[in-house]
């Protein structure tokens, strides 16, 4: 399997990044520290992306995550979950029907063949995932220890984080993750295209959501699921750039 080496990133006293992977397919995985507690944002794709973080944040003197909070259900950002050790973990209603869901997937060439033809996960994932998981008995699902319908507020000690479910083109399921003391926003993937058909779309109603939902947060730093850090006029030039249907 194939070393990867990837560098943790500062983005304020608070807020760490270790960035996204494009090859594997390895999602950004954030990091909250509060006084009091310290959120893990998304969980990161497997055993090894996890120890990778964990080793990131020992190597520059960092605590390690007692809460995770979750943006949406896809393989990279959710298959880490299961090596996270006695770490509360938040995620939609939504997103944590679908984990359960997952909890129950056969890992056969046919199982997987099955579910991209009806539709219910992606083809984009699966050479990603046999990639990560040549043994497919090391794929371990865990659902979240905490469900919220909307709208959840953590209160990290100093500093808080608002979870926040809102409409867009990738997965019904997404949440935001912002921190308002420190005007940053993690938005998993939630910026980004519907993968499921075909040719991958941004919905134009859904589209329009999204960004009148975004312009309710003040914040000037971006962290997203496959892009190093942007600023907020990069992430709206970004939006106004895209093919709607």
């Amino acid at each position: 399997m194939e070393k990867i080496e990837l560098k943790l990133i500062k983005v304020t006293d608070r807020i760490y990044y270790l960035p996204h992977y494009e090859k594997n397919d390895w999602c950004t995985i954030g990091l909250v520290i509060g006084d009091e507690h310290v959120m893990m944002l998304d969980s990161g794709a497997s055993r090894r992306h996890v120890e990778m973080f964990m080793q990131q944040l020992e190597e520059n003197g960092l605590p390690k995550p007692d809460l995770c909070a979750l943006t949406h259900w896809h393989w990279d950002h959710t298959y880490g979950l299961a090596h996270l050790q006695g770490v509360t973990s938040f995620a939609t209603k939504a997103t944590n029907g679908l984990l359960k869901n997952m909890q129950g997937w056969g890992w056969t060439d046919e199982d997987m063949k099955k579910r991209i033809e009806t539709g219910e996960d992606l083809a984009f994932s699966y050479p990603h995932i046999n990639d990560e998981y040549p043994d497919k008995s090391e794929i371990k699902i865990a659902s979240a220890t905490v469900e919220y319908a909307d709208t959840l507020t953590v209160d990290l000690g100093g500093v808080t984080v608002k979870l926040k479910a809102v409409e867009n083109s990738h997965s019904y399921d997404c949440a935001v993750i912002y921190i308002p003391e420190e005007k940053c926003i993690f938005l998993g993937d939630i910026h980004y295209e519907d993968l499921l058909p075909v040719q991958p779309v941004y919905y134009a109603d859904s589209h329009a959501k999204l960004i009148t939902a975004l312009r309710k947060f003040d914040f000037d730093k971006v962290l997203s699921g496959h892009q190093m850090l942007m600023s907020n006029v990069d992430l709206y030039a970004q939006l106004a750039d895209v093919k709607l249907v």
